[in-house]
């Protein structure tokens, strides 16, 4: 049997990168690579698909990116937190229970 391949959407990726930054790197901004190696699913996506996500959140005034010469670091504003905090880990509960079944 071949191995069933599991990709989220783009949009439950975003949430759950904006989580993430919400969650658990509060107090100190981190890199691309770091969000692909720590969040479960995520190490399955392609790299250009992550990066299009994050400025799609960063347009969006939900996270802000600190560049500096070696890497780029991202953070979440007050928005992120606000819009995470109103809708976003309520919808990612109820995404997650269906799935799990």
């Amino acid at each position: 049997m071949p191995s069933e391949k599991k990709r989220f959407s783009s949009e439950y990726t975003m949430l759950s990168i904006l989580e993430y930054l919400c969650t658990n790197a509060e107090d100190m901004p981190v890199t691309k690579y770091h969000i692909i190696s720590k969040l479960p699913g995520i190490k399955r996506q392609r790299p250009d698909r992550i990066s299009k996500i994050m400025d799609t959140l960063e347009r969006k005034g939900l996270i802000k990116s600190i560049k500096t010469p070696n890497a780029t670091y991202y953070s979440r504003t007050e928005k992120g937190y606000a819009e995470y905090s109103a809708w976003v880990r309520s919808f990612l509960d109820f995404s997650r229970s269906v799935v799990e079944g």
